[in-house]
Formats: C-alpha cells, structure tokens, sequence
C-alpha cells in the first residue's frame, strides 16, 4: 500500500517536470506593430495576459514565440494588439501544441484575418 502511494506521488511529480515550454515562430505579415498577443482555449475568450515582450514586431518582421507550460493547451484562439492603437484583430483555432511558424495577415478595413502555419 505504502509503495503504491510513493509510486503515485513520484508519478506525479514526474509529470510536472516533463512539461515544457512550447515555441513557434511568429512572422508579422500585417502592415501593423504588434505590440501585444494573448491566447485564450479556443472560443472561450478568457485572454491571457500579454505573453510579447518589448520591443514591437515591426511589419516584415519575425520573432520566436514562448508560450509557458503553464498555458499551454493545444487548440487555441490568438489575439494580436497593435502599437498603433488600431483594433486588435484574432486568429482562431490554431494548434500550438505543433505549431512551427505561423505567418499572420490582417485587413483592418475588411477585418479579416488569416494565416500560414507550418505544423
């Protein structure tokens, strides 16, 4: 009994330390800053806070994306803020947990959003 218990808190302990950051590039393809991103579950709308830090991803830009393990889930909603102090625009249903790259577009006179992802 004892050693079930040992075995389960070990187990446990274990599966901790085998969570991981994920990364993935993210290639600023609007015409826009970006200045913040968030995730939130897919379609939920609960955002994080603000995982980009300084400086801006100018237009044509790129940079590497860490998301830490503690808000990783896979399917995910992206919301991207702009320096400019446009309206932030939000790519939905993306899969972090294999994204590799992802190249984002934005038409702020049409709203739309859409993306290149490399898995």
């Amino acid at each position: 009994m004892l050693r079930s218990i040992v075995v389960a808190v070990i187990s446990l302990f274990a599966g901790g330390a085998l969570a991981v950051d994920t990364t993935f590039l993210l290639v600023n393809s609007t015409a826009y800053p970006i200045s913040e991103m968030s995730i939130s579950q897919h379609d939920m709308g609960m955002w994080s806070p603000n995982l980009l830090r300084p400086p801006v991803i100018k237009a044509g830009e790129s940079r590497q994306i860490v998301i830490p393990a503690s808000k990783l889930v896979c399917q995910v909603d992206i919301k991207l803020g702009f320096a400019d102090g446009g309206a932030p625009a939000t790519w939905q249903y993306l899969d972090l947990c294999n994204l590799r790259r992802l190249q984002v577009f934005y038409d702020r006179y049409s709203g739309i959003t859409t993306a290149r992802y490399n898995e």
